[in-house]
């Protein structure tokens, strides 16, 4: 009785593993295009909740261009990254849970912003 129970238990466990690797396995190549989306949300949010709304306009305006342009996912419709950005974004205080925390991001915007635009001008060039 204690075998079948042990080896009912393997059967179950199997049978709950197996589609969950299956499906790790199919999301390994959509996981890496979601990341740079989730990140593009996270970055709006940033920029919402840290800068001022000029700046979140102009950050916003550069990231829509920058999706158009391709930079943010490859191989991809900009309107179904710019749905997908809108769908993942969290909530800002998830992302900055203290406003000491924005001096520090928005360093790392404005870095963004800068090479973005960089990349953005080198694009129009071509």
């Amino acid at each position: 009785m204690r075998a079948h129970f042990e080896i009912g238990a393997v059967v179950v466990a199997w049978a709950i593993a197996a589609p969950l690797a299956a499906n790790a396995q199919s999301a390994g190549s959509i996981g890496s295009a979601l990341s740079s989306e989730q990140q593009e949300a996270d970055y709006r949010v940033i920029a919402a909740r840290c800068g001022t709304p000029a700046y979140e306009k102009a950050f916003f305006k550069q990231s829509k261009a920058a999706v158009a342009a391709g930079l943010v996912s490859k191989n991809r419709d900009p309107a179904d990254v710019e749905k997908t950005i809108t769908a993942l974004r969290r909530s800002p205080f998830v992302l900055v849970a203290a406003p000491a925390d924005c001096a520090d991001q928005l360093k790392v915007l404005a870095e963004l912003r800068t090479s973005r635009s960089n990349l953005l001008k080198s694009r129009r060039a071509k």
